[in-house]
């Protein structure tokens, strides 16, 4: 099985990831046989970021998107996503992905593959058959899967079962679609639940969606998470309103 052709564009969420980047960029080059290009918005970093990013940059084929100050995740979504579209074509595939170490770029062919016939989103999944949590922080453990269990119910998006985590692969037809209709609206909710957000955007645009398994290791990440448990929660209450509002719970 093969999937789309093209340019493999790859959004890499960065804030005070200046240990972890080179690691992933090294990794991301080992996984992939075909042209690809990196997308990394820089979120307002406070350690050295801006500046390994520079280095970086000489070896790899990095675009750095810069915030001057911190955004946060919804912002650097836009930012990336709308850089990595322009010029694409509607079967080019886009990956999001986090800077931090956590996403595996050896998942990143199977995903690719994947993202074949009438498949429009590929999720790395950690509720697929062999997928797991790993090393996760207990309270972050018990919001993911509280998250995710209440989106399975409420949403029930056909295909899908890991409705929260960054590391997706799409064809870039619909995300243009998307944001050409929704603009900043398109991750509204704001913090770590406009990734689910995405999907429900989406959700009328995207034949099929597909999972394959990924173990989610949260020891590969060096430094301390960004999320801040309240500040998310505040944020999965506001998805719940957009959808209903919006998309009258009928989904």
């Amino acid at each position: 099985m093969s999937g789309p052709g093209g340019l493999v564009r790859i959004v890499v969420a960065a804030y005070n990831e200046a240990k972890n980047l080179p690691r992933l960029c090294e990794r991301i080059r080992a996984a992939l046989r075909r042209e690809y290009r990196l997308f990394v918005v820089n979120d307002g970093s406070r350690d050295e970021t801006r500046e390994v990013l520079k280095g970086l940059a000489e070896r790899h084929p990095i675009r750095v998107l810069e915030h001057e100050e911190n955004r946060g995740i919804a912002a650097v979504f836009l930012t990336g996503l709308r850089a990595a579209l322009e010029g694409a074509g509607p079967d080019d595939p886009v990956v999001i992905m986090e800077g931090d170490g956590t996403s595996d770029p050896g998942a990143l062919r199977r995903m690719l593959a994947e993202l074949t016939g009438d498949c429009d989103v590929v999720i790395a999944s950690r509720y697929a058959p062999g997928g797991a949590y790993r090393n996760f922080p207990p309270k972050r453990l018990l919001m993911s899967r509280a998250a995710n269990a209440l989106l399975r119910l409420v949403c029930r998006m056909p295909g899908v079962r890991d409705y929260t985590i960054f590391y997706r692969a799409y064809r870039a037809g619909p995300l243009k679609e998307a944001l050409a209709e929704f603009g900043d609206r398109f991750t509204s909710a704001g913090g770590f639940a406009c990734n689910a957000e995405m999907l429900l955007r989406l959700g009328g645009r995207i034949r099929q969606a597909r999972e394959v398994p990924f173990v989610y290791d949260y020891g590969f990440k060096k430094g301390r998470s960004s999320m801040r448990i309240k500040d998310n929660l505040f944020s999965y209450l506001l998805l719940f309103k957009i959808f209903f509002l919006e998309c009258g719970g009928s989904r």
